[in-house]
């Protein structure tokens, strides 16, 4: 008995082992878009998840895009670790024109807001943020909401719930949550479920990108080819009609006339009916 518990408590010792020393699984790489209104504290926040220190002479609005890199460990040693390749969109008006560039191959959307605004300034921010989900490429991928800056006596579910952002992401068929980036705790929670969204519709995203992306690439082409003039050019090319030969038909007494080419390609002779001389008679 003692040599069989002996034999057993190696066993179990070897397999825990090889259980802990066995590798992770490979991490999951996602792209994830940041938008929201200028001055929004958007790269306050790709700094702040990349953990770079944001320089003090680079406090300005961003008139452009920029990238950050976030790795995001997982809490369950069976689930992979998540990398974000965040890419950061000015929020003036004249860059809001370019965000729908950037929908089809994102797998997932940050938009930030100023918690501190009136709620005009907050009601245009979220109508915003509508037209940013209803139609596009964006419509059912996964939504984090990141409120910068306090607000005295303002809850983020009293947001939620005065601006219909449930309704809202209802009807996009997008999940949604709403964080504050300032509260590292709230944050680091808005994150991971982030991550946990993305990597349950892995598999459904992963397709949907690459439909809107070929889809997106196709509209570019044929916008190029109508604007240059060569989609008439290339259909004609495509669908012309063989010439075939025309064939003349007897119609009787030497009179011939020429054979339309939408006859059938086996030639035959069609003889008219002949008609009486009256002089005969």
């Amino acid at each position: 008995m003692g040599l069989l518990c002996a034999k057993l408590r190696h066993c179990c010792c070897s397999c825990f082992l090889r259980f802990s020393t066995q590798s992770p699984p490979e991490a999951e790489e996602f792209q994830v878009l940041i938008l929201g209104p200028a001055a929004s504290g958007k790269t306050e926040l790709g700094h702040r998840l990349s953990g770079l220190q944001r320089p003090e002479d680079d406090q300005e609005a961003t008139n452009g895009v920029r990238c950050y890199n976030a790795s995001i460990s997982s809490e369950d040693l069976h689930r992979p670790a998540v990398k974000l390749k965040l890419t950061e969109v000015g929020g003036n008006t004249e860059m809001q024109r370019l965000w729908r560039h950037y929908y089809a191959s994102s797998h997932a959307l940050i938009y930030c807001f100023d918690l501190s605004t009136d709620p005009e300034h907050l009601q245009d921010t979220f109508n915003l943020l509508a037209e940013s989900l209803k139609g596009t490429q964006l419509a059912g991928k996964p939504v984090l909401l990141a409120a910068s800056r306090y607000c005295d006596g303002v809850q983020l579910y009293d947001v939620e719930y005065a601006f219909g952002l449930e309704q809202l992401a209802s009807s996009c068929n997008c999940p949604l949550l709403i964080c504050h980036m300032d509260e590292a705790t709230d944050l680091q929670r808005g994150i991971r479920w982030l991550c946990r969204q993305l990597l349950a519709r892995k598999t459904q995203l992963e397709r949907r990108i690459r439909y809107d992306v070929n889809m997106q690439v196709w509209q570019r082409r044929k916008r190029s080819l109508l604007s240059s003039g060569k989609l008439a050019q290339v259909h004609r090319q495509r669908f012309r009609r063989q010439h075939r030969k025309l064939w003349p038909a007897v119609l009787g007494f030497g009179e011939s006339t020429a054979r339309p080419n939408t006859a059938p390609p086996t030639i035959f002779f069609v003889r008219s009916p002949q008609v009486e001389n009256p002089k005969d008679n």
